[in-house]
């Protein structure tokens, strides 16, 4: 009896590799685990809110010493203000709590594509997390380093911190619109238009439905984060039926200005359309 072995060869499939890397289970990454950068693209690992905020943090302080320190990869704060940032206060064991939660975060990283270079990178957030008296060090990994110094200095904030912080499926994405027409004066979309723009034209929505689950959700997210931001929101009639929505953004210190008075986001009326923020 003959037994024929025949040898087979599979080379790995590179863009697949990529692509279970990027897109998990075949599902488009969700705007809030999204990094994008120049060529580099990336889905970065889920975060509690605690673990957000303590990496929003981190590269805040990198953000804040850039000028000075380009290529610094360690950045400190004072141990109570990290305890500040974790404020949890209903915890018996508090500083049991910060241990563990900077174990978790510690193996937290994320999946890095150079669509230039064609290279998967699979790094951590941090290299090491060190308590030293009063202080609280963070350590960057060399790879993320090399991210946020990618980024334009103007943008880091938003580009990255943003994309960390929020927790919301849409909240980026409706984010990313309002910031790119900042100081426009009043921009209008289409319910078609908007749709495209959330990546949600493929589904039925209709504009309560898309106002309740996206819109309104989102920019509360944007407002419980940032006070240098006003939002005013509303749809655009075509008799009684909604055809569209317009909205006007401002930023800074008017923003802040604004909040005072309206420290909530609410919908604005059809009139207030054109009664442009003064």
């Amino acid at each position: 009896m003959e037994v024929n072995l025949k040898r087979t060869i599979t080379g790995l499939e590179h863009q697949k590799l990529v692509s279970a890397a990027l897109c998990p289970d075949g599902q488009i990454t969700r705007p809030n685990q999204l990094v994008k950068t120049g060529s580099i693209i990336g889905r970065r690992d889920s975060l509690t809110e605690l673990q957000q905020k303590i990496l929003t943090a981190a590269i805040a302080l990198s953000y804040e010493s850039r000028p000075n320190k380009p290529d610094h990869a360690a950045y400190m704060m004072h141990f109570n203000d990290f305890v500040k940032i974790c404020g949890d206060s209903s915890q018996n064991d508090m500083y049991a709590y910060i241990v563990n939660e900077i174990e978790k975060i510690s193996k937290k990283g994320l999946w890095l594509y150079d669509e230039q270079t064609e290279t998967l990178i699979r790094t951590q957030w941090f290299q090491a997390i060190e308590y030293r008296g009063k202080e609280i060090l963070f350590q960057f990994t060399e790879r993320v380093m090399s991210l946020i110094a990618a980024i334009d200095p103007g943008d880091i904030e938003y580009q990255l911190v943003k994309g960390i912080q929020y927790k919301g499926k849409h909240t980026l994405a409706v984010f990313e619109i309002l910031w790119s027409w900042k100081s426009a004066g009043v921009v209008e979309y289409s319910i078609a238009e908007m749709m495209r723009q959330l990546s949600l034209e493929h589904t039925r929505y209709s504009y309560g439905q898309l106002r309740l689950r996206v819109i309104e959700p989102s920019i509360q997210e944007i407002y419980e984060w940032d006070d240098a931001i006003f939002v005013r929101f509303g749809p655009t009639f075509s008799g009684r039926r909604v055809e569209g929505i317009w909205f006007e953004v401002i930023t800074g210190e008017k923003a802040r200005e604004l909040r005072k008075n309206e420290p909530e986001f609410k919908f604005s009326s059809p009139e207030q359309k054109h009664g442009q923020i003064k």
